[in-house]
């Protein structure tokens, strides 16, 4: 598999070497081959993610339910005023 053939042409400036062939351009000659590893990882990684999620959906779902919880939590009587006293002394 080769990455690419370099095509050589005249310098652009001659201030920086001249009679030096640059580069023009790169001609792929395996650019297929390369779509192949990625659609491959594409769908090996969709597919593990697709087991992660559901193997973890239920712990995932409590830990939110537990944070929605939390966050919605009331202070009680006790609490407001043990907050209370407690911003009087600052």
């Amino acid at each position: 598999m080769s990455a690419g053939t370099l095509v050589f042409g005249e310098p652009s400036c001659s201030d920086i070497n001249p009679g030096a062939a640059v580069p023009l351009a790169i001609e792929h000659t395996g650019a297929i081959t390369a779509v192949r590893p990625f659609l491959v990882g594409t769908a090996v990684g969709g597919l593990a993610g697709a087991v992660a999620g559901t193997l973890l959906s239920q712990q995932t779902r409590r830990l939110l339910i537990g944070l929605i919880h939390l966050a919605g939590r009331r202070l009680s009587d006790d609490e407001r005023d043990e907050l209370r006293f407690e911003l009087l002394l600052q």
